[in-house]
């Protein structure tokens, strides 16, 4: 099951503590940034969970 970004909590990347961890650790290349936003390619989603356990504002999540 694909992760789901919360924009609210996430608040663009500018504003990250972790200046877009989940991007840099997505081994699968499934998340990047698209004008600040964490953009999610669900196909690519392995369900790894990295980004979900190192989010600093704990904006993603499970389905």
């Amino acid at each position: 099951m694909p992760v789901i970004i919360d924009t609210e909590k996430c608040g663009k990347i500018e504003n990250c503590p972790g200046e877009g961890l989940c991007i840099k650790i997505c081994e699968q290349g499934a998340l990047f940034e698209e004008n600040g936003d964490v953009v999610l390619i669900r196909e690519k989603c392995d369900d790894c969970d990295l980004c979900i356990q190192n989010c600093p504002n704990n904006a993603v999540s499970k389905e």
